[in-house]
């Protein structure tokens, strides 16, 4: 077994990349370290399946990429998965473009065949050039080691392989690859970083810069794992169905709140992408005093909230629409902006049904006409619940701690103008049947 067969087994064990029950999907564009890498795996036995993006660029020598990769598959007989798209139409940043386009492909891929693992060929150089990029970027700590060995389901066996290595072991084996000539254009960033800035770097302080940064981010590495595991800890101990506990966060040593609240942003489903420092500053400015109600709009359709004294993330979602639907009486409706049914019933006497509850009031139907409109709450509305102070409607949910993001959409029964209930509230004063009450009626709200 040559040195760089083992090296890649040893990056393979100790980071517990695979194992005899999965099924890789490796990434090959045709370059040095994705035929390398190919190969490498199929060596060591691992179950493979071969993808390639065709992305729109580079014209006839894009095509011939193609053609290498899918041959190169065919003699190793392997199957193999390609794709096109044209990221110059995508508009925005290229290399970000392609990434994007990339990361979907494979997971794509990776849903309708059933891969377990997807296997990226970065290298130790790649590995280098990303956290200077991010240093230079303003990033935090997760973006000094963005390109980790593993992140879920995805694996780097060539990460801490050299990218020398890489190539002198396609010569030793007379293995062609493809070289993208774009590849050294500067005007890309990372380009810019791997030709001109890393080696100025490399002669003007230290020879063995990449060895070094390599070792610094070895350590970065294990405490990111650290304080991730932290920030799990954390939110499991204060992050319940209501929201994070505001009290609990405030007092949390900054780095750790910061990363809990990306941790808690990544699991309600944000790829973090475009999240800056400024944004997490922002939510943690929620954490303050006289914040309740209080959003912040994110990347990636996500919103951060004050909701008294605890703050949720909510997928971004239109404006509530207004609606008013008619309740005959008797009668049944069901409301699909709220996806829920209400019934009216009348009833002979109070004591033939029982006590009322959130979910069922009863009313005096004498003062109602043959319907009642149900819509959503609008500002302004007044109300009187029995056995509560009158008041604006918009105080009266305040004092009931319910959240902004629900109210618009809180069901608000209405005749001749007049709120008769307020769906979990005490029906509103002048409509509370008493004993000599003829004609009561029950309002009820039914599951969907």
């Amino acid at each position: 077994m040559s040195p760089f067969v083992q090296q890649v087994q040893q990056t393979l064990a100790r980071y517990r990349m695979v194992d005899s029950l999965d099924h890789v999907l490796v990434g090959v564009s045709g370059g040095a370290d994705s035929t390398a890498l190919l190969l490498v795996l199929r060596e060591l036995g691992c179950n493979l399946a071969v993808a390639h993006l065709h992305h729109g660029l580079r014209g006839e020598e894009a095509d011939e990429d193609e053609k290498f990769v899918e041959g190169l598959a065919s003699a190793l007989e392997l199957p193999c998965f390609t794709h096109h798209v044209s990221i110059a139409e995508r508009g925005g940043n290229v290399e970000a473009e392609g990434r994007d386009a990339r990361r979907d492909f494979f997971q794509s891929l990776s849903r309708e065949h059933g891969f377990t693992k997807i296997a990226l060929a970065h290298n130790r150089e790649d590995r280098v050039e990303t956290f200077l990029l991010h240093l230079m970027r303003g990033a935090g700590s997760e973006g000094f080691v963005s390109m980790a060995p593993v992140i879920g389901t995805t694996i780097r066996p060539l990460i801490e392989t050299p990218r020398a290595e890489i190539e002198n072991f396609l010569k030793d084996r007379n293995q062609p690859w493809r070289t993208d000539r774009t590849n050294s254009d500067i005007s890309f960033s990372r380009n810019k970083m791997r030709h001109e800035i890393i080696p100025q770097l490399s002669s003007s302080f230290n020879v063995r810069l990449v060895d070094g940064l390599s070792r610094t981010l070895s350590v970065l590495q294990d405490e990111d794992q650290w304080m991730s595991a932290m920030a799990e800890t954390w939110l499991a101990q204060h992050d319940g169905d209501k929201g994070i506990d505001v009290a609990a966060l405030r007092i949390t040593p900054p780095a750790l709140a910061r990363r809990v609240l990306r941790t808690r942003l990544r699991q309600a489903g944000s790829h973090l992408i475009d999240l800056t420092f400024d944004h997490v500053e922002a939510i943690r400015r929620l954490l303050d005093d006289g914040k309740s109600g209080k959003v912040i709009p994110l990347p990636g359709g996500i919103v951060a909230a004050r909701e008294f004294d605890r703050l949720v993330f909510l997928n971004r979602e239109e404006p509530a629409k207004a609606f008013d639907y008619t309740l005959p009486i008797p009668g049944t409706i069901h409301i699909p902006e709220l996806g829920q049914t209400f019934r009216a019933e009348c009833v002979r006497n109070l004591e033939d049904v029982g006590s009322p509850g959130p979910g069922r009031v009863f009313v005096d139907g004498s003062r109602l006409e043959a319907y009642v409109n149900i819509r959503n709450w609008k500002p302004g509305d007044y109300y009187k619940p029995a056995g509560w102070p009158a008041g604006k409607l918009k105080k009266l949910f305040q004092r009931a701690r319910v959240p902004r993001s629900k109210r618009c959409r809180w069901p608000v029964f209405v005749t001749n103008a007049t709120i008769v209930w307020v769906a979990s509230f005490p029906v509103s004063r002048e409509f509370v049947p008493g004993g000599h009450t003829e004609k009561i009626v029950a309002f009820e709200t039914l599951r969907g």
